[in-house]
């Protein structure tokens, strides 16, 4: 019994070497589409940091709760400009999270996003599973600009 624990243990530590996840830093900014979505909202994103790209985050919502929604995500090279090709992209479906909306029914918040990242394409073609956690909030002297975080585990 011994050896088999043994044998297990260095089975399980050679599948993590070859399978280490990554976690991944990004600042976010940018804004809500111009005609909200009835029952969700939609928001264009701009991601800088470990992986920089554009995202787009729609969500669907019950009152204040998060109850679903998608995120497409489009990595591209660091200090990219209008030649420059993507690296790829990630793809997932959000599950949870809590928002809060200003007066005028555009979003002040959105918090504890959890998406689960199911696809990736370009250098990202091997990625199949994966989560990401979002935070962002309107900025206080200019309600339509947005920031947050963006943090990817894959």
């Amino acid at each position: 019994m011994k050896v088999f624990s043994l044998l297990l243990l260095a089975v399980l530590v050679t599948l993590g070497a070859v399978n280490p996840a990554a976690t991944y830093n990004d600042t976010l900014s940018g804004s809500q589409t111009a005609a909200p979505e009835t029952e969700g909202i939609a928001l264009n994103l701009t991601a800088a940091g470990d992986l920089p790209g554009m995202l787009k985050l729609t969500l669907t919502r019950s009152e204040t709760n998060v109850t679903g929604g998608s995120l497409t995500m489009t990595v591209l090279p660091a200090n990219a400009d209008a030649s420059s090709s993507e690296r790829g992209s990630l793809t997932g479906t959000v599950s949870s999270g809590t928002l809060t909306l200003n007066e005028n029914g555009t979003l002040a918040s959105v918090s504890s996003v959890q998406v689960s990242i199911q696809s990736g394409t370009g250098e990202f073609a091997n990625v199949t599973s994966g989560t990401a956690t979002i935070n962002v909030s309107a900025n206080a002297e200019n309600h339509s600009q947005l920031n947050g975080t963006l943090v990817l585990n894959f």
